[in-house]
């Protein structure tokens, strides 16, 4: 959607708005990001975010910080 800043230096920010309508049900999907930190902030429903550590349950008006390089994926939850 938009960023600001420098990846060569590591600092700045990129904004991306991600939509779906059914879960990552495929045991072996899983994204990641090399580049920062994903915020996720659900605005309709509860997710279900299973990590390399174990598994969140993250509704609305809440937020979940998932770290650079660790793996994760998304199922919505009654998925």
């Amino acid at each position: 959607m938009m960023g600001a800043g420098s990846p060569d230096m590591k600092e700045g920010l990129g904004i991306s708005y991600y939509s779906f309508t059914t879960g990552m049900t495929d045991k072996r999907l899983a994204i990641y990001s090399s580049d920062g930190d994903f915020l996720i902030v659900p605005q309709v429903g509860t997710l279900r975010i299973t990590t390399e550590f174990g598994k969140l349950t993250v509704a609305q008006k809440e937020i979940c910080v998932i770290p650079r390089g660790i793996k994760f994926s998304v199922d919505l939850d009654g998925d």
